[in-house]
C-alpha cells in the first residue's frame, strides 16, 4: 500500500514540474508539510478532498489565501518561531501599511519578506482605496529558503502569480540591480527588520547604501539594513520599517548614523508600540517612518513627529495587541500633527540635536500623568472644597450636562461644600444627571446613521463601500464630536473597530450588493426577510450595523461618565471630612465614653 508521505511527495514534485515559472523550489521547500507523520498527511489530504477551492465555489476570491495566512500565523505561534523574523502581525502590517499609503501603479518592496504579509497588506489596501491591485508591483526578498517558499505559496493564493520575490540576504547582497549595475529603488519600503542580526562588512555589496556609517558587526545590523532602505527608496518615496527600540538610543557608530539620517531630513517619525507585540519576544518595538532623498515634505521639515503609543496596546495573555482604534488614532495624528500630551509631540530638530539625535520616544513624549494638584491646607481643616479645583474639571461635566451646583453647595468665598444628602448618595445620581445628554447623543448618533444609509445604498450599487470608508469616519466624528463627549479620536476609533469587525458583510456588500449579503445572515430572526432585500430585510441589515456602531460609542460614553463619577468620590475622599469634624467627632466620642463609664460606676 502507497504511503501517505510519499504519494504527497511526489504529487507536489509533479506539481512544482508542471508549472516551473510559478513553483520551481517552492514545494519542494514548504516547511509546514515536513515532519508531519504518515496518519497526519493522510488526514490532510482527505479533508481537503472533500473541500471544492474553486473560485466560483468560495464566498471570496481571497478565502484560501486568507485561511493560509492564518495558518502561518498559527504555525509560528505553535513552533515558536521568532516572529520578528517571520511573521508580522496582522494589525501591525495594516497600520504599516496605512501610514506610507501606497497607491495603484506603484512600486511596493520588503527586503526582508518573511511570510510574505506587508506585501500582501499593500495590494489589499490599493483595492480598497479606488487602485486596481493588479497594478500594484511587488518586489520582496528573503534569506531563509523555507520562510521564501511560504512567502511565494502566500503570494499566489493571494493572486499574485508572478516570480516577485527572490532568495538571499539583503543586505550583502541585494537581489533587485538594473543594467547598469545600480539598485532599483522603489516608491514604497516596507519591513520587519531580522531581530539582533549581525553580518560581515567585507561580504556586503554595494556599500555606497552605508553613506551614514557601519555599526558593529555583531548583532548590530539594524541600522544597516535601515540604510538599504534609505538607498532604495525613490527621491520622493516613503518606507516604514519595524524594528527593535535599541536603534533609538544606541550610542558611538550608531548615534553617528541616527545623526545623519535625521539631519537629513530622511526620518519623519518615531512611533512606540512596547514590547510584547512580536510573537515570544519581549524585546519593545517601534516603527520608523522614513523619506527618501528629497527629505521631509513641505511642513514637516526640520522635525520629527514621535508618538507613543505603548499604552495603546492592549495586553493580552500570550501577545499584546494593536487594536483598530489605536491603529486609527495613530495614523490620524500621524497625518495631522496635533500635539496630544501623554500620546504625541513634533519635536525640532535643535532639540533632537540637544540630546545627542537620542531618539528614545519616552524622552519626548512622557506618559507619566502629570502631578496632582496639592490638596488645599485650608479645606483639609476647616472644610470646604476648593472652588479653583472644582472649575478646572468643571468642563468635563458640562458636556453631559452637570454643572456645579448639581453636586455642591456654597460654603463661602472659594470654597463648595458638600450637600447634605452626602458624598455618596450626590456620586450615585451624576448617571441620572447625565442620562439626558447621554439620550441626546444617542439620538445624534442614530440621526447620522439614518442620513448616512441613504449614502452607503449608493456606495454599494456604485461598489464603492470599501473606498468609503475615510469619509465615512470624517463625517462620523465631525457630527458627534459637536456635543464634546467623546473627541475626534475616541469616535474615528470606535468607527474603525466597528468597521474591523465588519468588514466581511461589507466586502460582501461592496461586491455582490444586498440580496448576498442578507444570504450570508442566516439567523432566524431575519429569515422570514430574505425574499424581499430593498424592503424589510434591508432594513433590518442596517438597523443591525447601526446598532453595533451606536453601541460602540455609547459605551464610550458610559467610562467618560463613570470618571465623572470617580473625580467626584475623589474630591470626597480628599476633603469629606476635615480635621475639625474629626476633632469634633473625637470630643463627642471621648463625652460619650465618659458618660458610659460613669453609667458603669467608673469615676473620672
Amino acid at each position: 500500500m502507497p504511503r501517505p508521505e510519499i504519494e504527497l511527495d511526489a504529487a507536489l514534485r509533479e506539481l512544482e514540474l508542471s508549472n516551473p515559472s510559478k513553483l520551481k523550489g517552492v514545494l519542494s521547500n514548504l516547511e509546514p508539510l515536513k515532519g508531519l507523520r504518515p496518519r497526519e498527511i493522510a488526514t490532510l489530504i482527505n479533508h481537503f478532498d472533500q473541500v471544492s477551492l474553486r473560485d466560483d465555489d468560495l464566498e471570496f476570491s481571497d478565502v484560501v489565501g486568507r485561511a493560509y495566512d492564518d495558518f502561518i500565523g498559527r504555525t509560528v505561534e505553535m513552533s515558536r518561531k521568532r516572529g520578528g523574523e517571520f511573521f508580522t502581525p496582522r494589525s501591525i502590517a495594516e497600520l504599516m501599511v496605512r501610514l506610507v499609503s501606497p497607491e495603484a501603479r506603484q512600486s511596493v518592496y520588503d527586503p526582508f519578506a518573511g511570510s510574505g504579509g506587508l506585501l500582501i497588506k499593500a495590494r489589499e489596501y490599493v483595492a480598497e482605496h479606488g487602485g486596481n491591485e493588479e497594478d500594484t508591483r511587488l518586489f520582496g526578498q528573503e534569506v531563509d529558503l523555507g520562510t521564501w517558499a511560504i512567502s511565494r505559496i502566500n503570494l499566489l493564493l493571494h493572486g499574485v502569480a508572478d516570480n516577485s520575490l527572490l532568495h538571499g540576504d539583503t543586505l550583502t547582497d541585494p537581489g533587485y540591480v538594473m543594467v547598469d549595475g545600480g539598485l532599483l529603488n522603489f516608491d514604497r519600503v516596507l519591513a520587519n527588520l531580522p531581530l539582533g542580526a549581525s553580518y560581515a562588512k567585507d561580504q556586503v555589496r554595494h556599500p555606497e547604501r552605508m553613506r551614514y556609517g557601519w555599526t558593529s558587526e555583531h548583532g548590530r545590523a539594524d541600522l544597516m539594513n535601515i540604510q538599504h532602505i534609505l538607498a532604495v527608496l525613490r527621491p520622493d518615496g516613503i518606507g516604514a520599517v519595524l524594528t527593535a527600540q535599541g536603534v533609538l538610543f544606541r550610542g558611538a557608530a550608531e548615534a553617528e548614523i541616527r545623526r545623519g539620517i535625521v539631519e537629513d531630513g530622511r526620518l519623519e517619525a518615531v512611533i512606540s508600540l512596547g514590547s510584547g507585540i512580536l510573537q515570544y519576544t519581549s524585546i519593545p518595538t517601534c516603527i520608523l517612518v522614513l523619506r527618501g532623498a528629497n527629505g521631509l515634505p513641505q511642513g514637516r521639515q526640520g522635525k520629527v513627529i514621535f508618538i507613543n503609543a505603548e499604552k495603546e496596546i492592549s495586553t493580552g495573555r500570550a501577545q499584546n495587541r494593536l487594536e483598530p482604534e489605536a491603529a486609527q488614532k495613530i495614523v490620524e495624528v500621524y497625518r495631522e500633527l496635533p500635539d496630544i500630551p501623554g500620546f504625541a509631540r513634533t519635536v525640532p530638530l535643535q532639540e533632537i540635536a540637544a540630546n545627542d539625535f537620542n531618539l528614545s520616544v519616552r524622552r519626548y513624549v512622557d506618559t507619566d500623568l502629570p502631578p496632582a494638584m496639592p490638596p488645599d491646607a485650608r479645606a483639609i481643616i476647616t472644610g470646604g472644597v476648593p472652588i479653583k479645583e472644582v472649575e478646572a474639571q468643571a468642563g468635563r461635566f458640562k458636556v453631559f450636562g452637570i454643572t456645579v451646583y448639581d453636586l455642591f453647595e456654597v460654603k463661602d468665598l472659594g470654597y463648595l461644600k458638600f450637600p447634605s444628602d452626602g458624598c455618596e448618595a450626590i456620586s450615585a445620581r451624576i448617571p441620572d444627571l447625565a442620562a439626558a445628554r447621554e439620550r441626546e447623543f444617542a439620538d445624534l448618533c442614530w440621526n447620522w446613521w439614518a442620513e448616512t444609509e441613504s449614502w452607503i445604498a449608493e456606495f454599494a450599487a456604485e461598489r464603492r463601500v470599501l473606498k468609503s470608508r475615510s469619509w465615512l469616519i470624517e463625517s462620523f466624528s465631525t457630527k458627534l464630536s459637536s456635543m464634546e463627549i467623546l473627541d475626534r479620536y475616541q469616535l474615528s476609533g470606535a468607527f474603525a473597530a466597528w468597521w474591523s469587525g465588519w468588514h466581511d458583510d461589507l466586502r460582501i456588500l461592496d461586491h455582490a450588493g444586498f440580496q448576498a449579503l442578507i444570504g450570508r445572515w442566516t439567523t432566524a430572526s431575519i429569515e422570514q426577510y430574505l425574499d424581499n432585500p430593498k424592503g424589510a430585510a434591508r432594513e433590518r441589515l442596517f438597523r443591525r450595523l447601526g446598532s453595533d456602531l451606536c453601541s460602540r460609542t455609547q459605551s464610550l460614553v458610559a467610562v467618560e461618565r463613570q470618571k465623572l463619577v470617580d473625580t467626584y468620590r475623589a474630591w470626597a475622599d480628599r476633603y469629606g471630612i476635615s480635621l475639625v469634624d474629626l476633632e469634633t467627632q473625637r470630643e463627642a466620642t471621648a463625652i460619650r465614653l465618659r458618660s458610659r463609664l460613669r453609667e458603669l460606676g467608673y469615676s473620672d
